[in-house]
């Protein structure tokens, strides 16, 4: 096996957090990071979800190199939605150039509502239901690829 080829397969990371909906006095937000390391080069993934919307970004960061430095980018997302042994499916991607050194984290990639979705209730916040989130963020120069998998429940009806 490469030596690329060995740092994928060890570099894939999944993150999972099994978590249920907050309700109206809940202070935290389920989330979750992946990361995947290839030498200095770090590769990262987030999912992080409010009562009405999603953030599903990707980074990278390379301390070896300048920050004006851009790599290209490939971010996929997938959210299903199953009810009653029904699955509802969304999945996008966008690849782009992104700058090295992101501040505050992953910053390429999607901010979406529950309503963007088509998984809202009226008042705009998620669909009774068990949630997959998953974004899979794929440096293409080096092949390094972090996923991150967050499982969330909303037993609250609309």
């Amino acid at each position: 096996m490469t030596r690329a080829r060995r740092a994928l397969a060890l570099g894939i990371v999944g993150a999972a957090l099994l978590a249920t909906a907050p309700g109206a006095s809940a202070a935290i937000d389920p989330g979750t990071f992946a990361v995947a390391r290839d030498g200095q080069l770090t590769v990262s993934s987030s999912v992080l979800v409010t009562g009405r919307a999603v953030e599903m970004m990707g980074g990278w960061t390379n301390d070896s190199q300048r920050c004006d430095l851009a790599r290209r980018l490939t971010v996929r997302i997938i959210i299903d939605r199953v009810r009653a042994g029904n699955t509802q499916r969304f999945t996008d991607s966008t690849s782009g150039m992104v700058e090295n050194c992101a501040e505050g984290g992953p910053n390429f990639g999607f901010q979406l509502q529950a309503t963007d979705v088509g998984m809202a209730c009226p008042n705009g916040r998620w669909r009774p239901g068990q949630y997959t989130f998953a974004t899979n963020t794929l440096h293409r120069a080096r092949g390094l690829r972090a996923i991150a998998d967050l499982f969330f429940k909303r037993t609250e009806a609309c």
